[in-house]
């Protein structure tokens, strides 16, 4: 059976201090008072896992990342039927948020003033919808970011909120009138809006595969470290899960 060094009361002390501001957080995100005696046990935890790595790793011939990835990819490749009842037993997890597909006209900060820069987009906006210019040459002739119109779909979060508000509560085809967001000043085409809905499986399935294997080598490494701890006699010092 391989024995391995207990972790030194000066590392342990200086692991501590390291977790410390990490676990602080953690502690009063769940209402909690942080305690030290808890924080070392973690500590101690988080040395005898690395000092296992290390020392199965060195008689490997094998760095520690590069031992800890054989472990991984040694683990079964989920199968498309496993993802697939993966999927539908947690329907609440693969659900398109809201989205909207914009684009937009603008004419950045540095580029204008407020005054000039809202009469040039009103003016340019009532061309827009007399059809007297495209919406192609208006980008082209008029925006800071010509070539760059197409936003593509994002959901609620993915723009500064000045312009997602506006963006969410345009109707399809509809143009918005002047919108300022710390950039500069807009105008805001919306081509399509989705609402949330349920995805489908093949939309998610190349994601969840690499998910299920991912898990599924976090898991081996675990038991491994897990076995080793037994083996050797070294009881879990932690209670509850590390932040």
């Amino acid at each position: 059976m391989t024995s391995y060094p207990e972790p030194t009361p000066e590392a342990i002390d200086a692991e501590t201090e390291r977790l410390w501001p990490r676990y602080e957080t953690f502690m009063k995100a769940q209402n909690r008072e942080p305690d030290r005696s808890e924080l070392r046990s973690w500590a101690i935890e988080n040395l005898r896992e690395q000092i296992i790595l290390e020392t199965e790793a060195k008689a490997a011939g094998k760095s520690v990342n590069d031992f800890m990835k054989a472990i991984a990819d040694g683990v079964p490749q989920p199968t498309v039927d496993e993802a697939r009842a993966h999927f539908k037993a947690h329907p609440g997890r693969f659900v398109a948020p809201e989205r909207v597909h914009a684009r937009h006209i603008v004419i950045h900060r540095n580029e204008s003033d407020a005054a000039q820069a809202n009469l040039r987009l009103l003016n340019l906006r009532g061309r827009i919808l007399s059809g007297e210019i495209s919406w192609e040459d208006a980008v082209k002739e008029n925006s800071s970011c010509a070539g760059h119109d197409d936003l593509g779909f994002f959901p609620r979060g993915a723009m500064v909120q000045a312009f997602e508000d506006v963006a969410f509560a345009l109707k399809e085809g509809e143009l918005s009138d002047v919108v300022e967001t710390e950039f500069g000043w807009h105008l805001i085409r919306v081509d399509a809006h989705l609402p949330e809905e349920p995805m489908l499986f093949d939309e998610v399935r190349d994601n969840l595969l690499a998910m299920m294997k991912e898990d599924r080598g976090r898991t081996a490494l675990e038991s491994f470290v897990d076995g080793r701890k037994a083996a050797c006699g070294w009881a879990s010092e932690g209670q509850g899960t590390q932040p």
